[in-house]
């Protein structure tokens, strides 16, 4: 069975299968990709019976704005609904900010929606904070200056390690009045 729209209704149902399995839990959950939901929405509003009826979503691809990329968006519209295979298990919707918990016909199914307004596309721990530093290389400098160890407080260059105490994270030298002048980053 396959994601189908009964058009008088307005009613999208989305079989059990048309989701995967994340973990057999208790509880079960299941992922919906949302950009793939969207997709499979208009081939079924391109076939012969979807043509004339009011379309189903509205879809805003991902937008790159000062070096993030921002998520993609589907919105049900129209009147339509949605509708999961009844059952004991959990629906995650993942891919896309989105509606569909909000147009959901309620049952034992359990929608997870995990929209926000700044999700990011890709990997968030690669995404470029400064220069050429992603969020996963400030976070080491961070731990590192505020929770590794510290030597050299009282010397020309201080040292802060990072939190498991196997390198010097940060090496910073210092003028006689205590002004950093040099600053070594080891994000290994």
């Amino acid at each position: 069975m396959a994601i189908s729209i009964d058009w008088p209704s307005q009613v999208i149902t989305v079989p059990k299968a048309d989701t995967t399995l994340e973990s057999l839990g208790p509880p079960e959950i299941r992922n919906l990709d949302v950009n793939q939901f969207r997709k499979d929405l208009n081939a079924l509003q391109a076939g012969v019976e979807g043509i004339p009826e009011p379309t189903t979503h509205t879809h805003t691809a991902p937008v790159t704005l000062g070096g993030v990329t921002f998520a993609r968006q589907v919105e049900i519209i129209n009147g339509y609904t949605v509708t999961f295979e009844n059952g004991a298990y959990a629906v995650n919707l993942q891919g896309a900010n989105n509606n569909i918990s909000d147009v959901t016909n309620l049952n034992t199914v359990s929608i997870r929606s995990a929209n926000s307004g700044g999700l990011v596309e890709g990997n968030i721990a690669q995404q470029i904070v400064e220069g050429t530093l992603t969020v996963q290389d400030a976070m080491k400098v961070l731990f590192s200056t505020l929770g590794g160890k510290v030597s050299g407080v009282t010397t020309s260059q201080e040292k802060f390690r990072n939190p498991d105490d196997t390198l010097d994270r940060v090496t910073v030298n210092l003028d006689v009045d205590g002004n950093r002048t040099f600053v070594v980053l080891n994000l290994t």
